[in-house]
């Protein structure tokens, strides 16, 4: 059964590509870098409205945060 989650290599690849260091995107988002930190390392997840910030932060569309992948039972 698919479902929709966070997707940190997303995430890092905005950061990257736009060259916005953790601290910077911290600073834009009003969050630690600590929380940066922990989303990127898959210690926390964001929740939607978190993400929707994000993405603004990073100048992406929310969708490209985002992943479906497959739930196996």
């Amino acid at each position: 059964m698919p479902t929709l989650q966070f997707s940190r290599a997303a995430m890092k690849q905005a950061q990257v590509s736009r060259g916005v260091s953790r601290k910077e995107l911290a600073a834009r988002l009003g969050r630690s870098v600590s929380l940066v930190n922990h989303w990127l390392y898959g210690v926390k997840s964001p929740d939607l409205i978190s993400i929707g910030r994000l993405a603004d932060a990073l100048g992406v569309e929310y969708t490209e945060l985002i992943e479906r992948v497959e739930v196996t039972k």
